[in-house]
C-alpha cells in the first residue's frame, strides 16, 4: 500500500512537470492603433465610358444607325490619335421596348432599342475634351464622367501603405511613451484597403463645340487636377516594461 501511494505521488510529480513544461510563456501585454497614408499625384490617363443606343421600329434599322454612330466616332478617336487598342466597342445588347396603352389596357410595342457600349482610354489628356466632344458630335448619346488615373497607380498605392504603417508606428510610440513602457516589435498587421479616387464629375453631355478653340479640354473647361490614393492599416504592437 505504502509502495502503491508512493507511485501515485510521483506520477502526480511527473504529469505537474509536464503540464508545466507544456504551457506557454506568458505572452506581453500589446496595444492596437490604426494608421492612415495618403499620396497624391497628377492624373495621366482617363478612361471614358460611352454607348450608343438608337429606338426604331425596326430591328435592322436600330442596329444600323447604331453602327453609323460608332463608326463615325471610331473615325474621330483615329483622327485625335487614340489607338485601337485602347477602344472596346464589344458589347453589344436589342431589345424590344413597350408603353401601356391605357385604352387596350395593356403593353403596346413602340420598337426596338439597340445600344453598344464604348470604352476608351486615353492615354494623352490633352485629347481628352476631343475625344467627349467628338462623341457628342458623332451621335454618341450617353457619356459618363471620365475616371482619371494614373499609370502609376500601383506604385503610388505602396507608398500610402508605407505612410499609413509609419502613422501607426508613431501613433503607437506616443502612446507607449505617455504610459512609461517600451514599444515592442508588430505582432498583427492588417491592412485596410486603398481608397481609389472617384470619377471627376464633369458636365459632358451639355458641352458642344461652339467656337472655334485651340483644344476639347478648353472649349470644355476641363483641369484634371490631383488625384489622392489613400491606404489604412491596423496594427498590434508588443508593449515591454521599462
Amino acid at each position: 500500500m505504502k509502495n502503491l501511494v508512493q507511485l501515485l505521488a510521483l506520477a502526480g510529480l511527473c504529469l505537474a512537470t509536464t503540464v508545466g513544461a507544456q504551457m506557454p510563456p506568458p505572452q506581453p501585454p500589446t496595444i492596437a492603433v490604426s494608421g492612415h497614408g495618403e499620396v497624391t499625384a497628377l492624373p495621366d490617363l482617363a478612361r471614358l465610358s460611352l454607348a450608343a443606343d438608337a429606338l426604331d421600329g425596326e430591328v435592322k434599322r436600330a442596329e444600323a444607325e447604331v453602327n453609323r454612330v460608332v463608326r463615325r466616332y471610331l473615325e474621330v478617336l483615329g483622327k485625335i490619335g487614340i489607338e485601337a487598342r485602347d477602344i472596346s466597342t464589344t458589347s453589344i445588347s436589342l431589345q424590344p421596348e413597350y408603353t401601356w396603352d391605357e385604352t387596350a389596357r395593356q403593353q403596346k410595342l413602340v420598337g426596338y432599342r439597340a445600344r453598344r457600349d464604348i470604352l476608351v482610354t486615353v492615354r494623352d489628356l490633352d485629347r481628352l475634351g476631343d475625344a467627349i466632344l467628338g462623341a457628342t458630335e458623332a451621335g454618341v448619346n450617353h457619356v459618363s464622367p471620365p475616371a482619371l488615373e494614373s499609370s502609376q497607380a500601383e506604385t503610388l498605392g505602396r507608398e500610402a501603405l508605407a505612410r499609413a504603417a509609419r502613422d501607426a508606428q508613431a501613433r503607437a510610440q506616443a502612446l507607449a511613451t505617455a504610459l512609461g513602457v517600451k514599444l515592442g516589435s508588430a505582432r498583427v498587421v492588417r491592412e485596410a484597403g486603398q481608397a481609389m479616387p472617384p470619377p471627376q464629375p464633369y458636365k459632358v453631355m451639355a458641352m458642344r463645340a461652339e467656337a472655334a478653340m485651340d483644344s476639347g479640354n478648353q472649349q470644355m473647361g476641363l483641369n484634371a487636377g490631383e488625384i489622392h490614393i489613400a491606404a489604412d492599416v491596423s496594427v498590434e504592437f508588443d508593449l515591454i516594461a521599462r
